[in-house]
This record gives C-alpha cells, sequence and structure tokens, in this order.
C-alpha cells in the first residue's frame, strides 16, 4: 500500500486505485478497519468499488480534492456524456461509477479523472482507444507531455521516500499527511 498509494497519502494526488486478495490476510476486513481511524483523522476515505470472494478493489481518496478535480469543467463534459448527472454529489458519482463498473465488468474510461488523470487525457484515451499517445506513465498522455511527465517523477519519488521511511521504521500513519 505504501508504494501504491504514496502519492495519495503524502496529498500529491486525490485517489488511487488498490486491489486486494483477502486471502493474502489473516483478516482483510480488521485489518482494513484498524487503518480506517488513521485515514479518516487525514482526510482519506475508502470506497469498495468492486468485491468478489477473493479480490475487492477500493478507491482511496480525498474528498475535498477530488471533488475540485471533478467539477473541472472538462472533467463534466466527459462525466456528462458517460451518463452522470449534472451537479450530483461526488458520493452520487461514486455510486454511479461502481454500477458502470458492474454492468460492464471492466473499468469505464472515466475511472481516470476519479484517479485524477488530466481530463485531456482521459478525452485522448476514449477518443484514441488508447493509441497513438505521447508517452505513458502512471497514465497515458494525449495532452501537456512535458507536465506529465513531471508528475511521473514526482509520484515516483514519493513512492520511493515513502518506502524507505517505512523500511527505516517509521509509523505508516506518522507518514500519513492531512491536506
Amino acid at each position: 500500500m505504501g508504494f501504491h498509494a504514496a502519492p495519495l497519502l503524502t496529498g500529491l494526488r486525490p485517489a488511487c486505485l488498490l486491489s486486494f486478495q483477502k486471502s493474502r490476510f489473516e483478516d482483510f476486513e480488521g485489518l482494513l478497519a484498524s487503518y480506517l481511524p488513521c485515514f479518516q483523522c487525514k482526510g482519506i476515505s475508502v470506497f469498495r468499488l468492486s468485491e468478489g470472494s477473493e479480490f475487492v478493489l477500493l478507491l482511496f481518496y480525498r474528498a475535498a480534492l477530488l471533488e475540485k478535480v471533478m467539477r473541472q469543467r472538462a472533467a463534466q463534459e466527459i462525466l456528462l456524456e458517460m451518463g452522470y448527472r449534472e451537479g450530483e454529489s461526488l458520493a452520487d458519482m461514486l455510486e454511479y461509477l461502481r454500477s458502470r463498473m458492474q454492468v460492464r465488468k471492466s473499468f469505464p474510461h472515466e475511472v481516470g479523472l476519479f484517479l485524477g488523470y488530466p481530463p485531456a487525457d482521459v478525452r485522448g484515451f476514449i477518443e484514441h482507444r488508447g493509441q497513438g499517445f505521447a508517452c505513458a506513465g502512471y497514465w497515458k498522455v494525449y495532452s501537456n507531455e512535458k507536465r506529465a511527465r513531471e508528475l511521473f517523477r514526482l509520484y515516483s519519488e514519493c513512492s520511493h521516500a515513502f518506502c524507505t521511511s517505512l523500511e527505516r521504521g517509521e509509523p505508516f500513519p506518522e507518514l500519513v499527511q492531512a491536506v
């Protein structure tokens, strides 16, 4: 979790999506519950996007940051095209995303917006069907390659620093930032 979620945990990203194989943990629900006070105290929420008997897909997010991202005009245009309603709450958007995932049995393209990807890149991915991108890292980039590469570098450095701190014995809750 520290490696994949570090940019969220330190406030660089509004959200991250993590899949867990529940059987790899003695008590997955108990473990998750033990982290919730730390997350809630630092402004991080958890939403179950999908769950089966073996795997669970969780969206960890900072509501205020994600709300800001989702209210961008370009993001709203994409969401409206995908059937979201204008002015709906973040909670309603998350529920609709979950229902779209269940119906499609795959990731709807707008999931990138929920992960903080630039709307222009989400639009580019949709229009080009995942082909013809300028570069790829945490997502496929169709616009502002320079800015995306800088973010990719920041995210990678953040993940490395977070994991290094964990390896040195720093407590996880102290590494999670409130934003």
